[in-house]
């Protein structure tokens, strides 16, 4: 018996890969649930933080693969993993704030047998992975008129980039294979062909910075009823894309 839902586990994991995740490596089998059938602490965690986990996914591609094609730009990559602290207040880094927290959450919220040891793993490596990008980047960093790295150090930081994807890829899959929802885009291999928005993701964080700037979306709306910034009333003065409408591509 144990055998035979052993097999059915991995052919449905399998069949889950040919649809779409040929890309990625193939993690340990997990057998497909839907969210009806998983504890309510994942199904409440999944519906907070896959739209994190995708936004995430798009800055792997569309920000932070262009980068390593730009070493004059490289203190943007080590600077991913680092985290500030001014007198009592502290702020993570963004690896910490827009990848690991989502998966670590994510990776306790469901069992371990729904998925939850697959995403750990993943995590791990994915973590491992980025403080090795974040040192190569820090270690090939110009600065003013010094010589770009070598084709030898430029041809590394790209492979360790790869080695992230590879692991995101794996957490995704686990993920959408866990839950029978395939929201979450696995990222092809250097992001060529990736099957989502680079302009719709540029406006979004466009639009997310003037909203910022004009003290978020409470103080924004009211601003745009006085007309202020240029703006005129059933104008959205945070602009059209945000995280409501950003994911219905």
């Amino acid at each position: 018996m144990a055998g035979g839902q052993t097999s059915r586990r991995a052919l449905c994991f399998s069949a889950a890969a040919a649809a779409g995740t040929l890309l990625v490596p193939r993690a340990n089998a997990v057998e497909p649930l839907t969210l009806d059938d998983l504890p309510s602490k994942a199904v409440q965690a999944y519906q907070q933080y896959w739209p994190d986990l995708q936004l995430a996914g798009d800055y792997y591609v569309f920000e932070l693969r262009d980068l390593l094609r730009e070493p004059g730009r490289w203190d943007l990559v080590s600077a991913l993993t680092e985290s500030s602290s001014i007198g009592s207040a502290a702020s993570v880094s963004k690896l910490e704030r827009e990848f690991l927290t989502p998966m670590r959450i994510l990776s306790l919220a469901f069992p371990p047998d729904a998925g939850g040891d697959e995403m750990q793993e993943a995590l791990g490596k994915f973590q491992q992975t980025m403080f090795s990008l974040s040192r190569q980047a820090r270690a090939g960093q110009t600065t003013g008129n010094l010589a770009n790295p070598d084709k030898k150090t430029i041809a590394a930081i790209e492979k360790t980039w790869d080695d992230g994807r590879q692991d995101l890829n794996i957490f995704y899959t686990t993920l959408n294979t866990a839950t029978s929802v395939n929201r979450l885009v696995s990222i092809p291999p250097d992001g060529k062909d990736y099957p989502r928005s680079k302009k719709l993701y540029t406006q979004l964080m466009k639009d997310a910075a003037l909203c910022r700037n004009r003290g978020g979306q409470a103080l924004a709306g009211l601003w745009g009823q006085l007309m202020v910034y240029g703006t005129v009333p059933g104008v959205n003065p945070c602009g059209n894309v945000n995280l409501q409408n950003y994911f219905t591509q």
